[in-house]
């Protein structure tokens, strides 16, 4: 009987040490995904950002042609 109760001790520092390799692949990844997303969301605020400027600038073209549509009405060339 006093055989079958010996006192082991485990060594868990391989499991210890494997589960700390996984966390920091995990952590690694997370990063070059956190970074990916970042650079696609500047790709859409740069891109938004364009378009807006460009509709901007239509938008005062088109004041530019009304305002001198008006003015030919108003004065015009003709009287």
């Amino acid at each position: 009987m006093e055989d079958d109760q010996e006192n082991i001790s485990h060594d868990y520092s391989l499991v210890d040490k494997h589960l700390d390799e996984l966390s920091q692949r995990e952590q690694s990844i997370s990063k070059q995904l956190k970074s990916k997303e970042r650079k696609e969301e500047i790709k859409n605020g740069i891109r938004q950002a364009f378009e807006v400027a460009i509709i901007l600038f239509s938008l005062g073209v088109f004041a530019l042609l009304i305002a001198f549509a008006i003015r030919l009405v108003v004065y015009s060339p003709l009287s």
